[in-house]
């Protein structure tokens, strides 16, 4: 362990030591949503292990927001919660329906699961397709850190999410939401739910259109940013004493910007194989110079049958999910506004793309879930996947608006995976302090990729893993527990253009407690953990401007991670809210395996792994003043500020500590409210995404945004 891990180890110890002295209330492990009409924070039931538990006495490092939190905030994307989550870094790509996640240390990668599960609605969601998707009408966020691989399986590597929407209702219910910003940008959302036959059957349907000129321009004035999107769904539910069906599907349609990037003048002068910029988070300047607008037109698709039926001594679960989604990618490939050289032949509009993204998901999951609240507390069943992958390739000569040279691709990978799990869990009261609760899964992925293109390239791999995961919990006090937690992860590798690369695992050690006190008005809760990571991943693109890019994930052999989180939530009077978050990850490189494209590898043991921000700290504060008889007046700020980061093993490329300020303020009433909203309102400005192999091309952050909005509620 590092210095400053043992120093903050030791500073969480002697935290915990006080406030068991505080005999308080019960923790809340995340920023939970206040009781509007109370001095205490309310309790709140969660879902994300597969059953319904108090979130204090769940045993794992948790940060969740309710609906009053998601709608104050203005959350509408992963990005948007991110920012107030420990430890949680969410990245924009070139691609504006791709984000790249980090948690805890461990990060996304081309062509592999990203690095947590993504469940909705019970639904897992197994790509980074996912992980952009707009959030309308949502009740609650789970944000659950650490592995989750003996309940979720393979892409739980670093933890999960568990987005729950709003259910049908039995009482004919309704809202709707008009926002209009900066950039010509606006949003209208709406939702309608209530009874088919009363007590029995229920419907939801929810809504959006957003649509924006964009808010970042070129280096000719231009707007590159835009985006418009149309989002439904629809659910039906069956309920009575035993049984409950919901079959849920949802559909969007949009044309979002792609492609901005823009190339970043070096440090001249450096070592052969050194490359450093200046300033490399000034993304103004020089500013994207394509010859054309990129864009990104996406289809996606879903449904779910979920089915609960209860035999009393246990509930039988079964859920059925479908997705597609189809991307279609056309842009620059040279980055430049200057023409381009092929074979003699001068190209005035330089070189593009088109890109097309194939990605289908089909699941089950069949599981009996104990009932009751006896001394032993039981889950198992066992989960099926299929899923298929295109990626279609044209990178040529520019003739026109969409017409690139050669006209038949250049590149044509089809990937095929299966794969399926048994997993089980058990826990056992002992004692009304002391829970113990051990979890197994078995998880077999195989997968085939085939480039289908000329002569066939046909590649296979296999990968399985065994997963563990047992937790010590003990209850001090009403108001104080500890737990301690031993677990494995694991993330299958696969094929990045018919390179393989192998699945990465980690052993993972953390040490927590949740409590609270001074009659429930103040939560705090921490935990503490050490990783070893082995074969992590590491994605870059070999650019070619006249040729198909070359993307390729690796392996860094080993690396070790140490960290810790420590969340508050203080409610001081009726009318404030409080919250606070301090996340630190010390990530070190201990092995390497030496790249032919990656100058430099050889030289990185020692250095700090790339993706990592070594620290994070939120905090957020809501103000509730009554201004007449049911109406509020409410202000809502919060501030993140995250560490700088590097992009590369050899700890060259660096983006800086950053800032970012949010807020809103609004008048609420009953069934009404109206407000004014800001996004990044210090106008903060960082590269989010840098090529690691000399092309120069970063991606740069959206700036400040701001608008009004106004809704109503039936």
């Amino acid at each position: 362990m590092t210095k400053i891990t043992r120093t903050l180890c030791t500073a969480g110890l002697l935290a915990t030591t006080a406030l068991i002295a505080f005999n308080g209330t019960p923790v809340f492990a995340a920023p939970a949503a206040a009781a509007e009409n109370s001095g205490t924070i309310e309790e709140i039931i969660v879902t994300s292990r597969k059953r319904a538990e108090k979130l204090q006495e769940v045993p794992e490092s948790m940060t969740v927001f309710s609906a009053v939190q998601i709608e104050r905030a203005n959350v509408y994307n992963v990005r948007d919660f991110a920012s107030q989550t420990p430890n949680l870094l969410v990245r924009e790509t070139f691609r504006s329906n791709e984000s790249f996640m980090t948690m805890r240390g461990l990060s996304s990668a081309q062509g592999a699961l990203p690095p947590v599960a993504i469940i909705i609605d019970g639904v897992q969601m197994s790509s980074n397709d996912f992980l952009n998707q707009d959030l309308i009408d949502i009740e609650r966020i789970e944000v659950l850190k650490g592995p989750q691989g003996a309940l979720f399986g393979q892409g739980a590597i670093a933890g999960a999410l568990n987005i729950v929407t709003r259910q049908p209702t039995n009482d004919l219910e309704g809202s709707i939401k008009g926002s209009y910003g900066n950039a010509n940008s606006y949003r209208i959302n709406a939702n309608v739910s209530g009874p088919i036959v009363q007590d029995m059957l229920f419907f939801r349907l929810s809504g959006q259109y957003r649509d924006s000129d964009g808010l970042i321009k070129n280096s000719r004035g231009q707007r590159i940013s835009f985006g418009d999107q149309k989002l439904g769904r629809a659910q039906l539910q069956y309920r009575n004493e035993a049984l409950k069906v919901n079959l849920r599907g949802s559909w969007s349609d949009g044309t979002d910007s792609c492609c901005i990037q823009d190339k970043v003048p070096r440090i001249t002068g450096l070592a052969p194989g050194v490359v450093r910029y200046s300033n490399l988070d000034d993304v103004t300047h020089p500013g994207a110079t394509s010859n054309i607008i990129g864009s990104e037109d996406t289809r996606f698709r879903d449904a779910s049958l979920k089915i609960d039926y209860d035999f009393g001594f246990a509930t039988l679960t079964s859920i059925t999910g479908w997705a597609d989604v189809r991307q279609n990618v056309y842009g620059d490939s040279d980055y430049t506004n200057l023409p381009v050289t092929v074979g003699g032949v001068t190209y005035p509009l330089g070189t593009g793309q088109d890109v097309r993204y194939y990605t289908n998901i089909r699941n089950t999951e069949l599981r009996l879930t104990s009932n009751g609240d006896g001394p032993l507390q039981w889950l198992f069943g066992g989960f099926y996947q299929k899923k298929r992958t295109t990626q279609f390739v044209r990178v040529g000569p520019l003739l026109g608006d969409h017409m690139i040279l050669p006209l038949s691709a250049n590149l044509d990978l089809f990937t095929h995976g299966e794969a399926w799990a048994v997993f089980g869990q058990g826990s056992y009261h002992f004692t009304d302090e002391l829970d113990l609760s051990v979890s197994l899964r078995y998880d077999h992925d195989k997968q085939d990729s085939e480039n289908r293109l000329g002569i066939n390239t046909f590649a296979q791999a296999k990968f399985k893993k065994l997963q563990p995961k047992v937790q010590l919990s003990y209850q001090w006090t009403p108001d104080i527990m500890t737990y301690a937690t031993y677990s494995t992860g694991f993330r299958a590798g696969g094929f990045q253009q018919n390179f393989k690369f192998d699945n990465e695992e980690t052993k993972n050690y953390e040490v927590g407690f949740k409590s609270a006190f001074a009659d429930n008005r103040v939560t705090v809760n921490g935990s503490f953990f050490h990783i070893k990571y082995t074969n992590q991943f590491l994605s870059f693109v070999v650019f070619n401007p006249t040729g198909p890019a070359l993307s390729r994930t690796i392996n860094i052999p080993s690396s070790d991670i140490d960290g810790m989180e420590l969340e508050v939530n203080a409610h001081p009077t009726d009318k404030l809210t409080l919250t606070m978050g301090v996340g630190f990850v010390d990530s070190i490189i201990r092995e390497v395996k030496p790249d032919a494209v990656l100058i430099g590898t050889e030289l990185a043991v020692g250095n700090k792994s790339p993706l990592v921000p070594p620290f994070t700290f939120n905090a957020a504060a809501t103000y509730k003043q009554p201004v007449s008889d049911g109406m509020d007046l409410v202000l809502y700020a919060a501030y993140q500020r995250r560490g700088g980061f590097f992009f590369d093993m050899t700890n060259t490329i660096r983006t800086g500590t950053k800032d970012f300020v949010d807020g809103k303020l609004s008048l609420e009433a009953e069934q009404w409210s109206v407000a004014l909203w800001g996004k990044n309102l210090t106008n903060t400005r960082w590269a989010t995404n840098m090529s690691i192999t000399g092309a120069d091309l970063r991606v740069p952050n959206q700036p400040r945004s701001y608008g009004v909005e106004a809704s109503y509620k039936f």
